[in-house]
């Protein structure tokens, strides 16, 4: 959020005049990304937070703490990208935090000698090495306490230029999409979880959006790896896993394993599991229905069809405690629904947005 005191608004006012005489916007404040993944924002896009969350505690920038056996298995990701814009053209600009729970870096993997010093909390003035703008990257290294602050500040005149409200990742979400379907940018527009993951992803969530064959029949993999590496090193306690097809009987495989090992990995809660004509996922060629509750799984959602020829008699069904109650939706019973098929049945908005909004009520961020 915009600061700025009567006589920084003038000082901001001749830069600006001084950056459009050469053609081109002046950069301003303080401009927080979401999370990465890997080397990059994959399988998502670079998404700014927008203006009006950067300080809200929930929907604000969000980010993984980075704590002491932390693993990243595809490199250093749990910095957040920081864009600082030289609002004053003239005028000593420095960063001030809440703690020193947080370090802010010049690259975006800490290499050595790349660490801004803070003394009492205030950095050395920015170099901005004549550009209207600098990228830097912000690290938690702490899981106590929940929220940081970062401001950007001028010295000359005195004025708080911008300030953001970090959080600290306690929620993490697992999507999974069905046979063959593969994260990709942009996102195939009928692969209905991974609509739903990307959603998530952009109101502020930190969203492992994967290939379900990244979960073994026996649950074990990478995202197994992943979830178990939140939770023992990032201080998340909250779950939300869903999945379509193959994606749901993965969905209740990586539920089981973590519930059956869950005394040697920490405290934690499946929060909210969700099926959209969940399969078995046993084998890539696996055509059994996925009936089972997910175990511990606080609150499952279920979504179905009843097959015939056309898709090959594939379909998911009724699974005893889910919502809607007793046992999830047949959606062919819904006027929206009627014909549905087991390769459509993600792509209903009724059914995306019913996940969405039922896995916000129960995950934090």
């Amino acid at each position: 959020m915009r600061r700025f005191a009567t006589l920084a608004c003038l000082v901001l006012l001749v830069g600006g005049a001084l950056a459009a005489q050469n053609g081109r916007p002046a950069p301003q404040g303080l401009s927080a990304y979401r999370p990465q993944h890997g080397a990059a924002y994959f399988p998502f896009t670079r998404t700014r937070v927008p203006e009006a969350l950067e300080e809200d505690p929930a929907f604000g920038p969000g980010m993984r703490v980075n704590g002491a056996g932390e693993l990243d298995p595809a490199g250093e990701d749990d910095l957040i990208e920081l864009v600082v814009g030289r609002a004053f053209q003239n005028a000593t600009l420095v960063l001030e935090r809440s703690g020193g729970e947080l370090a802010v870096w010049r690259t975006r993997n800490k290499q050595a000698g790349s660490a801004l010093t803070f003394t009492a909390n205030r950095s050395a003035p920015l170099d901005f090495a004549g550009a209207d703008a600098l990228t830097l990257w912000v690290e938690r290294t702490a899981v106590t306490p929940m929220l940081d602050s970062l401001s950007l500040r001028a010295l000359e005149p005195d004025a708080l230029v911008d300030r953001l409200v970090f959080h600290a990742f306690q929620g993490l979400v697992v999507a999974l999409g069905g046979e063959s379907q593969v994260p990709q940018v942009p996102v195939d527009p009928n692969h209905g979880t991974f609509l739903v993951a990307i959603e998530l992803y952009e109101r502020g969530y930190d969203v492992l959006m994967r290939d379900e064959d990244e979960v073994a029949a026996s649950g074990a993999g990478p995202v197994y790896t992943e979830v178990v590496n939140a939770i023992q090193h990032r201080g998340v306690g909250e779950l939300g896993i869903f999945g379509y097809s193959h994606g749901g009987g993965s969905t209740y495989d990586l539920c089981d394993r973590l519930n059956t090992l869950r005394g040697g990995i920490g405290t934690f809660a499946i929060q909210c599991s969700s099926y959209v004509d969940g399969v078995q996922n046993d084998s890539d060629v696996d055509v059994d229905m996925e009936l089972r509750k997910p175990p511990s799984s606080a609150h499952h959602v279920n979504h179905f069809q009843h097959g015939t020829f056309a898709d090959f008699f594939l379909d998911g069904g009724a699974v005893p405690g889910s919502v809607p109650a007793p046992n999830g939706l047949d959606v062919e019973t819904i006027f929206w629904g009627v014909g549905a098929t087991h390769f459509v049945v993600d792509d209903f908005a009724q059914v995306r947005d019913y996940i969405l909004t039922d896995l916000e009520a129960r995950v934090g961020r």
